[in-house]
């Protein structure tokens, strides 16, 4: 299996003009919600899907259509973000996936740990409070190269 890479943490950070991980001492005050789990804060029962992205791929190694499905959701009530990342590839072909939640301002994120399913998983929440975040996910079929990749739009 793959080791699982840090999507881009450093080309998005790079491309976006910012460093990973600071989190100036104002700013770390009014964040609470980073790092908890949306299910077991409640914050997922005022939870929404606000975008979500899929990118689809035909492996011709396989002969089977697969997708991974990004999907940044935002709790009304605890002004949060997190990720969601569902893979459709066949259990006997499917070698691995995962996602992150990003906060646009600092660029800090999270990556999912949390298993909801048997190819879906969760992120810890983002505070998102005056600023804005994206999910992204990716997903792998078997030994064929391809790196089926999705980010979704900021909310």
């Amino acid at each position: 299996m793959r080791a699982l890479k840090s999507i881009g943490a450093a080309a998005l950070a790079l491309a976006a003009g910012t460093t990973l991980g600071f989190t100036g001492p104002a700013d770390a005050a009014g964040r609470k919600w980073d790092g908890k789990d949306p299910v077991y804060s409640g914050c997922m029962s005022t939870g929404r899907v606000v975008h979500k992205k899929t990118d689809t791929y035909y492996s011709s190694r396989y002969h089977l259509h697969v997708s991974v499905t990004a999907s940044l959701w935002y709790s009304t009530g605890c002004r949060t973000v997190w990720a969601m990342v569902d893979a459709n590839v066949p259990t006997d072909k499917w070698t691995g996936m995962g996602c992150n939640i990003w906060r646009n301002s600092d660029m800090k994120h999270y990556t999912c740990n949390r298993k909801t399913g048997t190819r879906e998983m969760l992120s810890p929440m983002l505070n998102d409070k005056n600023t804005t975040g994206f999910a992204t996910a990716w997903s792998y079929v078997g030994d064929d190269p391809h790196e089926m990749f999705a980010r979704t739009g900021s909310y």
